[in-house]
């Protein structure tokens, strides 16, 4: 049977043989091209590919490693021949002997090695005249398409590839039209498998294969497009580090031409010590160079990997068929997936930040002549910054930022003036340069100063060598008083404590005084003592509060602006708020004794509330912006309850004590906990001694963007109720309870 090729206008199926690279064609081992025998292209989950000889060589304790980019993936199966072959690679080959070198192809079918003249589709066999005339006359094949050599070289690659048919007894070839999605077929199916074997009530599900192969392939080019543009992240990262390798060299040649002139002025006497610099300049560079390389050589591998695993996507896609795509579908999309997901450095990992510091020069060479002369470099590594905020009080000019230098291996760089500078954002959106002083000698770090003019959360920028290490910013805030209440910020809680000292464990602790137990951050803050109502009292170390019998003539006797206390809200508020990203946990231990008959009426508050509805009343468990717990006389149960409250709602009420009514002399002891996630906006309420979960808020309106939220504490009814509060924060913490992590999770 004479078959007629088909003849497309298509592009993409009539690949320039000078645009299919050799290497796509061969094994990357032995360099043999593919064939259809002993030489079959296997694909490795990295989409690198090697014969069916050379795959085997690669294999260690079951452990096979690809010779390109040397990552080790386990044998399916324990054997070689299950990774998936991929069959567009002998398309191609074959079009290429058609299109470059017709006349010496040889029969594939006998052994006269003749030369052919003809090929069959079916078989995808080239055929010399004898056997293709053979291959007419033959029952079994006499039905199959043969083109000639001749036709072939105008037909498209469909004229190459492999025609699939079910190979089920009884199914006479039947092509495949359909693909079977259950999990234990996952495979192309022809008409009568569906009908039989893959029938939906037996949970099979059918879908036509070209639908599926459409759907696989979108998928595959979106993934693809998604590598390609970390391909040209990964090109502007070489580039940058190729631009800074350069720098590196004329850098190199700048500050040796100056430690030259500087030094040709000390002729011999500095000889020596121009000598030692020039070989510490040396050493620097080579050790940049070095970190460069390095980078360069990682990221220019996993680049050629991205670029190899592309060139199979795109080339399966466009020429494999929809069966044969289908059978790598998995290893490609998950090979493309990976490549996508994994995380690389776009950041050179050095620069060249190199400087000569002229010092101890000139007339005064000969009393600092063992320390004139310094090579300026650093190794900074801008992403590695570390850099934390303070808040400062309006109108003085205090330490609003501390930046710590660190490099690309984690190690924390003392080097002085680095080109480091800093902007602060205030509320109005007015930008300002701040200065930034140098303490690398004493403190190992940079100080960013800021004069405020203007209340409010500001946003501060810090730029390393002119690379913005967090474009997001750092937020501080500028503070000076409570509208609401008139009372004024207490000088000393807004300074910064000194740096604690890590301790070993799972307990680590970060500058300042907060502690970390596992993702939770404890903070250490106190009662306020600068602002808190005259009817309460505060221990010396205001961890402890309590409340004053007051005769009703004294309360609120004295004038709150002039004092800076609370005038209406019976308590205080902690010396900081809570209002960065994290979870942030810490205590309080309460001790009532009820010293007349209680009815009805507010004992003690806790709550967290914004700065805005702060002594309105003396309690803020009615505002929309505070979400509180409180102990109260319940006139309902005629006990002693604890409720929740927001907004002016009572969302949950539980007894304290299990008589009605508590009598005078009902002494109770009560220890909570309180986790707050600001990112998921949750306050969770726990009873630290039972581990059971009192009440979990959520929707709290708090995040970096809003105003803080203020922890309160708040105690009523002094002359019923005994009330004494123990603040348990920061290092004083011992454990989270386990309900309320859980509660987070749910």
């Amino acid at each position: 049977m004479t078959h007629s090729p088909r003849v497309s206008s298509k592009a993409s199926l009539r690949p320039q043989i000078e645009h299919v690279r050799q290497k796509f064609l061969e094994c990357g081992i032995c360099r043999n091209e593919y064939n259809n025998n002993d030489r079959k292209p296997r694909v490795l989950p990295c989409l690198h590919s090697f014969c069916d000889q050379c795959v085997k060589t690669l294999v260690t304790r079951d452990i096979i490693t690809c010779s390109s980019c040397k990552e080790g993936y386990d044998i399916p199966g324990g054997d070689t021949c299950n990774f998936p072959v991929d069959e567009s690679r002998e398309y191609l080959i074959n079009y290429r002997k058609v299109q470059s070198k017709s006349g010496q192809i040889i029969c594939e079918e006998c052994d006269l090695k003749k030369m052919a003249t003809s090929r069959c589709r079916e078989c995808s066999q080239f055929l010399c005249s004898e056997c293709t005339d053979a291959h007419r006359r033959t029952k079994i094949t006499k039905t199959h398409g043969v083109s000639s050599i001749d036709d072939l070289k105008e037909a498209t690659l469909e004229e190459y590839q492999h025609v699939h048919t079910c190979k089920v007894p009884g199914h006479d070839d039947q092509p495949f039209a359909f693909f079977c999605y259950s999990k234990s077929c996952d495979k192309a199916v022809c008409a009568l498998c569906a009908v039989k074997e893959h029938q939906e009530s037996k949970g099979h599900e059918i879908r036509s294969i070209d639908d599926v192969y459409l759907e696989n392939r979108r998928a595959v080019e979106v993934l693809t497009s998604d590598l390609k543009h970390r391909q040209l992240s990964a090109d502007d990262t070489l580039a940058s580090i190729e631009e800074i390798d350069s720098k590196l060299e004329s850098q190199q040649t700048s500050v040796a031409e100056e430690i030259d002139s500087v030094f040709d002025i000390c002729q011999k006497i500095v000889e020596r010590r121009r000598n030692e610099l020039k070989n510490k300049l040396d050493a620097i560079v080579k050790a940049k160079k070095n970190r460069l390389q390095r980078q360069t050589e990682e990221l220019g591998q996993h680049k050629r990997n991205m670029d190899d695993a592309s060139e199979v996507a795109g080339s399966v896609a466009t020429y494999s068929t929809p069966s044969g795509s289908l059978n790598i579908k998995d290893v490609i999309k998950h090979r493309l997936r990976d490549l996508v997901e994994k995380p690389f450095e776009t950041t050179p990992h050095d620069n060249a930040d190199i400087k000569f510091q002229q010092s101890c020069l000139g007339d005064e060479f000969q009393k600092f002549i063992n320390s004139c002369g310094a090579i300026l470099a650093t190794s900074a590594y801008p992403p590695n910054t570390h850099v934390e905020p303070h808040d400062v009080i309006i109108g003085e000019k205090e330490v609003a930022m501390v930046v710590y230098l660190f490099d690309v291996d984690g190690k924390q760089q003392h080097e002085g003036k680095v080109d480091i500078r800093a902007e602060v954002t205030s509320p109005d959106g007015k930008v300002t340069q701040a200065p930034v002083e140098d303490y690398t000698h004493s403190d190992g770090c940079y100080k960013v100063l800021f004069l405020g003019s203007k209340t409010g959360k500001h946003k501060g920028s810090v730029y390393v060598l002119g690379e913005d290490v967090n474009p997001e910013g750092f937020f501080f805030y500028v503070v000076t008083g409570r509208t609401h209440s008139g009372a004024t910020f207490n000088r000393d809680r807004l300074r910064s404590v000194a740096t604690s000292t890590p301790v070993s464990g799972s307990r680590t602790t970060s500058p300042g005084v907060d502690i970390v137990l596992g993702d939770v951050t404890c903070p250490e803050f106190v009662f306020d003592t600068s602002i808190s109502h005259e009817s309460i009292e505060i221990s010396e170390d205001a961890k402890s509060m309590k409340a004053k019998p007051l005769k009703r003539s004294h309360v609120g006797s004295s004038n709150p602006t002039e004092s800076g206390r609370l005038l209406n809200y019976r308590g205080t508020m902690a010396n900081v708020p809570l209002y960065k990203p994290g979870l942030f946990y810490f205590e309080l231990a309460v001790q009532y004794r009820v010293t007349r008959l209680i009815r009805q009426g507010s004992l003690f508050e806790v709550a967290l509330a914004r700065l805005g509805v702060v002594d309105k009343h003396q309690a803020v468990d009615c505002f929309p912006y505070a979400w509180a717990v409180s102990a109260r006389g319940c006139h309902v149960c005629g006990k002693v309850c604890l409720q929740t409250w927001h907004n002016g709602q009572l969302l949950t009420h539980n007894a304290l004590s299990p008589r009605t009514p508590s009598p005078p002399g009902t002494s109770v002891r009560l220890r909570y906990g309180f986790l707050l996630d600001t990112v998921k906006r949750h306050w969770i309420i726990v009873d630290a001694k039972s581990n059971k979960i009192i009440f979990h808020f959520k929707n709290l309106v708090v995040s970096e963007l809003s105003e803080p939220l203020w922890p309160l504490f708040g105690i009523q009814n002094s002359e019923h109720i005994s009330v004494v509060f123990q603040l348990i924060t920061g290092n004083d913490v011992n454990s989270i309870p386990e309900a309320a992590t859980d509660a987070l999770a749910i």
